[in-house]
């Protein structure tokens, strides 16, 4: 099998999968409800998983 890539043709670690399948839920949910605040929660919590995931692979941000 071979390994996912991300839009810029990066081949993706498992963990990096398992956060990006989180923000896809998480901005479905967000875009699916009109609580404000749960929104706000919902976008603090994907800005946290996306520095997490870079946070994993920190030599892709320079380029």
């Amino acid at each position: 099998m071979a390994a996912a890539c991300n839009e810029a043709g990066h081949v993706m670690c498992e963990k990096c999968d398992d956060i990006d399948a989180k923000i896809i839920r998480y901005k479905r949910v967000a875009s699916q409800i009109n609580d404000k605040m749960l929104q706000d929660g919902l976008a603090d919590l994907i800005e946290k998983m996306m520095a997490e995931k870079a946070s994993f692979h920190p030599e892709r941000e320079k380029e």
